[in-house]
């Protein structure tokens, strides 16, 4: 029989939690219930390593409002996604330093135990800085845990600004939880991740790979991938075109069809045991593209999940 989440909320979830924190797809009470909901996103609006536009603090709010203009039913598969119940838990507040962010993220995780309950956790970012303790307490629960970054910078850097919980050092410290490290749609590295990673740079599947061979680059991932799967997406792996709400918009990114396609593929092939969507800086006013494209994706992620004959 599955656990259920823990009924009691995170101590750290329970101050200054806004009241009208929006719900994903304004769901029936019955199908966003935490206690039996398969899956569990849960708000992290924390960006205090940004380094350039911030705004990524507002992300997990913004796209949680825009959902509600969203169809239960995906288009591709044919299904209603939100039979298995999705929950928005409390958000984790933020913490006061990098360190004390990487704790607080990593003991409310372990405190819901998802993955002995049985559940699939999607935290909504923020900045990527939130993607390192998730993968240390999945990396506890799955041995041999293979990590899938989608993203426009490599973050291999060992700190950045002083620290080594930075949003640009994300993916090194994720190397100290797993040697199992994906990387897609890179198109901007430093000299340092260059010297010191070059066995991992030269890996990277680039946007121009993609576009050239894009099944080859497939066979490589899955390849590369261990049996279970961390996923995790930053918003600027899209070009800027598509998203321009985050952080560090790069250009010459990917775009819906290449994300969407090499997901399905992937939740079809592997055990995907949780994900992770960061970097969502809202625009502002009538501009909620990048908002709507991340609910759009978090709802993609649920439903490729949930069907085994993609692949």
């Amino acid at each position: 029989m599955n656990q259920p989440i823990l009924n009691h909320l995170p101590k750290n979830s329970l101050k200054d939690i806004p009241k009208d924190f929006p719900k994903f797809l304004c769901l029936p009470k019955e199908q966003c219930d935490p206690k039996t909901a398969m899956y569990q996103i849960l708000p992290v609006p924390y960006e205090g390593t940004v380094c350039f536009l911030d705004g990524t603090a507002k992300g997990p709010a913004a796209i949680l409002a825009v959902s509600d203009q969203m169809e239960h039913f995906d288009e591709e598969l044919l299904i209603d996604f939100t039979q298995c119940g999705i929950a928005v838990l409390p958000p984790i507040p933020p913490a006061d330093t990098p360190e004390e962010e990487f704790e607080r993220i990593y003991s409310t995780v372990k405190q819901y135990d998802f993955f002995r309950a049985k559940r699939f956790p999607i935290l909504l970012g923020g900045e990527h800085s939130i993607t390192p303790p998730m993968v240390r307490a999945a990396s506890e629960f799955c041995e041999n845990l293979s990590v899938l970054q989608f993203d426009a910078h490599a973050d291999l850097r060992e700190s950045y600004t002083g620290g080594r919980y930075s949003h640009a050092s994300a993916m090194r410290r994720v190397l100290d939880w797993t040697p199992h490290l994906v990387q897609v749609g890179i198109r901007s590295f430093s000299e340092e991740e260059y010297r010191d990673h070059p066995e991992r740079i030269h890996r990277i599947l680039t946007p121009k790979m993609l576009a050239e061979d894009p099944n080859d680059c497939f066979e490589r991932i899955l390849y590369c991938l261990t049996e279970h799967v961390y996923i995790t997406i930053d918003i600027d792996v899209f070009d800027p075109a598509l998203a321009p709400g985050t952080g560090t918009p790069e250009p010459g990114g990917l775009d819906w069809r290449q994300v969407t396609g090499l997901l399905r593929k992937v939740c079809a092939a592997k055990n995907v045991i949780g994900a992770d969507l960061v970097e969502t800086a809202p625009l502002g006013g009538h501009n909620v593209v990048t908002e709507f494209l991340a609910a759009r994706l978090v709802s993609k992620i649920i439903a490729y999940t949930q069907d085994k004959s993609s692949y």
